[in-house]
C-alpha cells in the first residue's frame, strides 16, 4: 500500500519542504491525465481519488483507489501511465518530481522507502487481481469493503463507501447487477448493515473476511452464497 510512504516521518519531512500550497479538487476533476508529463506526484491531505487507465475501446478501467495519506503519481515514467480523477471533493498537495529526485539523491532512507511504496503498490495490484480472478462476485464485494474500511477510516465497523455501485463494478470486473445483488445479499445475511446508500456498518467481519478470502469452492461459498 503506497500510504506507507507518507507515514515514513524521514520521507515526509524531505519531501514535505519542497511541496507547494494545498490544491483543491473537485468532484470528478481531473489531477492529471493519462500521458501527460509526469512533472509531479501528490499527496491526498483530505477527499479519495480513483486510478484508472482507458481500454483500447475507450472505457475506463478502474486500478486502485487513494485515500488520505496516501500519494498518486510516484514513479520512474516520463508519462503518467494512468489517470487520477477526484471522486469526491479532494484536496491534493503537489511534489514536484524534480524535489522528489533531489529528496532521493540526498537521503538513502528516502530513496529506500520510495521503492518500497513502489513495490508495495504492485502487490496491491497483484491481490486485486487475484481477488478478480479467484473470488465469486459476493467475495469480491466483501473484500472491497474490507479494504475500503481499511484504508479509509483505520478498519472501522461503520465507513463510507466513496464510489457508486457502477464504479464499484467496474474496479471489480462485475456488472452493476450483479454487484447490487451481492450488496443485497450481503445485508440480507446480516454481515452488513447500510445505515444510507452511500455507508456500511460491518455487523460480522468474521463472516465478511471468510467470504473475501474464499475462491468459491470453500465452506463460505456454502454457507453465504447459496
Amino acid at each position: 500500500m503506497i500510504a506507507s510512504l507518507s507515514t515514513h516521518p524521514a520521507s515526509h519531512s524531505a519531501f514535505s519542504s519542497h511541496a507547494t500550497p494545498l490544491t483543491r479538487v473537485g468532484s470528478h476533476e481531473h489531477i492529471f491525465h493519462e500521458g501527460a508529463p509526469a512533472e509531479a506526484m501528490f499527496m491526498i491531505v483530505n477527499g479519495v481519488v480513483v486510478i484508472y487507465r482507458t481500454g483500447i475501446d475507450g472505457c475506463r478501467i478502474i486500478q486502485d483507489l487513494r485515500f488520505k495519506g496516501e500519494y498518486v503519481g510516484v514513479g520512474y515514467e516520463e508519462n503518467y501511465s494512468f489517470s487520477a480523477i477526484a471522486v469526491r471533493p479532494t484536496v491534493v498537495r503537489r511534489i514536484a518530481r524534480a524535489a522528489v529526485e533531489r529528496a532521493i539523491d540526498e537521503s538513502p532512507v528516502t530513496a529506500r522507502r520510495l521503492l518500497e511504496a513502489l513495490t508495495l503498490e504492485q502487490s496491491r495490484l497483484s491481490d486485486r487481481l487475484m481477488v478478480i480472478g479467484s473470488r465469486t462476485a459476493i467475495g469480491r464485494v466483501a473484500a472491497c469493503f474490507l479494504d475500503i474500511s481499511s484504508r479509509s477510516s483505520g478498519g472501522a465497523e461503520t465507513f463510507m463507501v466513496p464510489i457508486s455501485r457502477s464504479e464499484m463494478a467496474d474496479y471489480l470486473g462485475l456488472t452493476i447487477e450483479t454487484v447490487s445483488r451481492a450488496i443485497t445479499r450481503l445485508r440480507t445475511l446480516g454481515i452488513i448493515a447500510l445505515p444510507r446508500s452511500d455507508t456500511v456498518t460491518i455487523r460480522d467481519r468474521a463472516a465478511l473476511q471468510a467470504l473475501a478470502q474464499d475462491d468459491g469452492d470453500g465452506a463460505a461459498r456454502g454457507r453465504f452464497c447459496a
